[in-house]
């Protein structure tokens, strides 16, 4: 199993609305998740900025961990979601949390 830190910023410049429902969000990507892709389990954290998300998945030979946590991430934004217009934070400067690093994977032990 392995984990990849992904942040989601809303639309626009500056900071977001406010804190993101987190519940909501976690039932969308729950529902944009393919067996496939097989998601373990999900982290959200909410914030003035964005939203910070640890997906655990398990690479395939079709897809690594990364890919498929990012494919869940973007088909969680597409409309008709409520969270249509957020996106992945790209690069230093886009991500939810102010001082965070861009998006990782790493392998866990279970």
């Amino acid at each position: 199993m392995e984990l990849t830190l992904v942040s989601l910023v809303p639309p626009g410049t500056g900071p977001g609305p406010g804190p993101a429902d987190g519940g909501r969000l976690l039932r969308l990507l729950w529902g944009a998740a393919r067996p496939e892709e097989r998601l373990e389990h999900i982290s959200v954290r909410s914030g003035p900025h964005g939203v910070d998300l640890g997906l655990f998945t398990v690479a395939t030979p079709a897809t690594t961990a990364a890919e498929a946590a990012h494919a869940i991430c973007r088909r969680a934004l597409a409309p008709p979601s409520p969270f249509h217009g957020w996106h992945l934070a790209t690069g230093s400067t886009g991500l939810a949390r102010p001082g965070a690093t861009t998006t990782t994977t790493t392998t866990t032990t279970t």
